[in-house]
């Protein structure tokens, strides 16, 4: 997921949160496929820029960004979060106004979204092991590669599909 938008980040660069990570070029869709593990064992995955996928350790979906838009667990669903920029030139001259926009899955969206991550997902494990490798941090980690396709098999095998909701911080 870009941060800029403009497509132009180094995903692999960029994804130092990821303490175990690998890049490499899917043979499946060619797309440069990130995935890699957190200091607290989450398995984050990346296909391209679009889409993302973020664990927990247990497996269990907790954010997503899938077609352009944020999702994150609500224990139950994915609430949908698209931001809606506006500029109020009129007004104040250049003043650029973002707004989030969040609603939540129904029950057959939340399937739809289920079916296309699982798929998603299969396809970067394919693109892992069949896959052009092109980095793997730490370098001297010869596990890592093993370890994603099983954290990535766990997701597919795994019984609960999101994990608890997201505990919003207090604004102050």
């Amino acid at each position: 997921m870009s941060r800029n938008e403009s497509g132009d980040d180094d995903i692999m660069r960029d994804a130092v949160s990821l303490v175990r990570r690998i890049e490499c070029r899917s043979a499946v869709n060619a797309r440069a496929i990130v995935a890699g593990f957190n200091s607290g064992g989450w398995l984050f995955v990346y296909s391209g820029e679009d889409p993302m996928y973020r664990f927990d350790s247990k497996h269990r979906l907790r954010r997503a960004f899938v077609d352009g838009l944020l999702y994150r667990t609500e224990g139950q669903t994915l609430a949908q979060i698209q931001r809606q920029r506006y500029s109020d030139v009129h007004q104040t001259g250049s003043t650029r106004e973002t707004t989030l926009l969040r609603r939540d899955l129904s029950t057959s969206e939340l399937e739809v979204f289920r079916l296309r991550m699982m798929r998603d997902i299969a396809e970067c494990i394919s693109g892992i092991r069949t896959g052009e490798f092109i980095k793997r941090l730490p370098v001297d980690d010869l596990i890592v590669v093993d370890d994603i396709v099983n954290g990535l098999r766990a997701v597919l095998d795994s019984q609960e599909f999101l994990a608890p909701a997201i505990v919003r911080r207090a604004r102050t």
